[in-house]
């Protein structure tokens, strides 16, 4: 289901987590590179490379067979900024079986909702094809959940490609920063794979919104206008059984080549079909690569 506006704090029950360790200097709620004073326990190195006899491991430095003289050090813990990258081309307004702009807006908002309350920054910049439409600085400015979901309901999603997206990416920061990519992939794979290269080496969660409507069309006779995924031209086609047919197994198709760009990128989007389920939501976040 989607939950209404109303109910955008039900996303507080996301958690957040990096496998990978963040560097940074600033204290917060993730694992960071940092070796120091505070923290939970690291590890156990010598005195010489680390000189710091405040912290002096007196069992470990006693039975040394060497005699030598050991210090323990902890880790440190940075805050992390939740980057909201959101993809506003044309296809998001394309509607057959969900409002996928609707659910864009609330994903975004409820993302940001739950990001807060762990204790982190977030920032949100939406892309219509090569325009910056909306750019919103780190904040932990309270409903900023809500600011951005209603933002985002507001928008025309224009334009196509990926150039827009490609040039937020660059300027976004390589530390302490988690992207949450949220579009629909109307893209081809090699525009794909330029945005996923733009992107690295920051950590990054995809979240594929896909509309069932449109990936199986119904076989109706009719008109159509359709995008080629590949030349991303736009022609009006004669619809039908056959049509529907060809359109499903080629949808199909192109999933899988997305897929595999995903995976060459080592990436697993969380797939969100039709709605927003949230407990399904959190396992897929559990489990994402990260």
């Amino acid at each position: 289901m989607i939950p209404d506006a109303d109910e955008i704090y039900l996303f507080d029950s996301l958690t957040w987590h990096l496998t990978r360790r963040q560097p940074g200097l600033r204290e917060g709620a993730h694992r960071g590179r940092l070796r120091g004073a505070g923290g939970a326990f690291a590890d156990i190195a010598p005195l010489l490379a680390h000189p710091d006899p405040r912290r002096l491991d007196l069992r470990r430095s006693i039975t040394d067979p060497f005699g030598g003289f050991f210090v323990r050090r902890f880790e440190r813990h940075t805050d992390l900024v939740l980057h909201i990258l959101l993809d506003a081309t044309a296809s998001l307004g394309t509607v057959a079986a969900s409002d996928r702009q609707r659910i864009a807006a609330l994903l975004a908002g409820g993302l940001a909702q739950a990001a807060r309350r762990g204790g982190d920054r977030v920032a949100l910049q939406v892309v219509s094809g090569r325009e910056t439409v909306l750019n919103l600085p780190p904040t932990r400015r309270i409903g900023i959940g809500e600011e951005i979901r209603t933002e985002v309901n507001r928008l025309f999603a224009l334009g196509d490609g990926v150039e827009g997206l490609c040039a937020a990416a660059a300027s976004l920061p390589q530390g302490r920063i988690l992207v949450a990519l949220i579009s629909d992939f109307d893209h081809s794979v090699p525009e794909l794979n330029q945005l996923l290269g733009a992107l690295s080496p920051r950590p990054v969660l995809p979240l594929w919104l896909r509309d069932t409507g449109l990936e199986e069309p119904p076989g109706r006779i009719g008109l159509s206008e359709i995008r080629d995924p590949e030349s991303g031209r736009r022609r009006t086609v004669l619809t039908g059984r056959k049509w529907a047919l060809r359109q499903a197994e080629a949808g199909r198709s192109r999933r899988r080549d997305l897929g595999a760009v995903f995976a060459s990128h080592g990436l697993r989007p969380v797939e969100i079909r039709d709605s927003i389920d949230l407990s399904h939501l959190i396992a897929e976040l559990d489990e994402a690569p990260r």
